[in-house]
């Protein structure tokens, strides 16, 4: 076992067990962070996205990130020419990382499904969680609207559509069910990453 992917729909949870995950001393990644400083960082992506979506540029030059949010989310042709600016270089991304580690590594992201990322994970772990406590998480932590939120979720898989690609693929996985309290989740992410390491 060499890499671990942990994913699932907006407000699922994923962040929360990365922590845990994090905190019990294993090297891990956020793939949306990683997409941001890209955004940030590498000059050929900045200068491509500002090209397409000149309505996204700062007062510094650089890229407001929920600007372009709200453009390709309302628009899905918008979104997947975003997608494919920046899924390869994550993509690579990933790639290097594992490569060049010896021990357990493990990144997070809701589109991993999407992207087809999960080709590269030796095991994903599925986050779960009630539509309706997503909504009350994601609106209460990040300051979106339920109309913002449903958005997004409409541009992500659900979770049969997830198991049914992993399964097709042979990809193994679980599923982390996150419908109570912080503490019920670290207890089962624990006992999860306990049965994963003996695999």
């Amino acid at each position: 076992m060499k890499s671990l992917g942990i994913t699932g729909n907006i407000g699922s949870g994923k962040s929360s067990v990365l922590n845990i995950v994090k905190n019990m001393g294993n090297t891990t990644y956020d793939l949306d962070d990683v997409a941001k400083n890209f955004y940030k960082n590498d000059p050929n992506i900045k200068n491509d996205i500002l090209e397409i979506f000149p309505k996204v540029k700062s007062n510094k030059n650089e890229i407001d990130i929920k600007k372009l949010g709200k453009i390709v989310f309302n628009d899905s042709k918008k979104l997947r020419t975003l997608q494919e600016i920046i899924w390869p270089q994550v993509e690579k991304y990933i790639i290097n990382k594992i490569k060049n580690t010896s021990n357990l590594i493990i990144f997070e992201g809701a589109l991993i499904i999407e992207a087809e990322w999960y080709k590269l994970f030796d095991f994903i772990w599925i986050i779960d969680s009630k539509v309706e406590l997503s909504q009350n998480r994601v609106t209460n932590s990040r300051n979106l609207s339920k109309k913002d939120f449903e958005m997004i979720l409409s541009h992500q898989n659900n979770i049969n559509e997830m198991v049914k690609i992993l399964s097709m693929n042979n990809v193994p996985y679980s599923i982390i069910t996150n419908n109570s309290d912080f503490k019920t989740l670290q207890k089962e992410t624990e006992k999860k990453f306990k049965n994963l390491s003996n695999k």
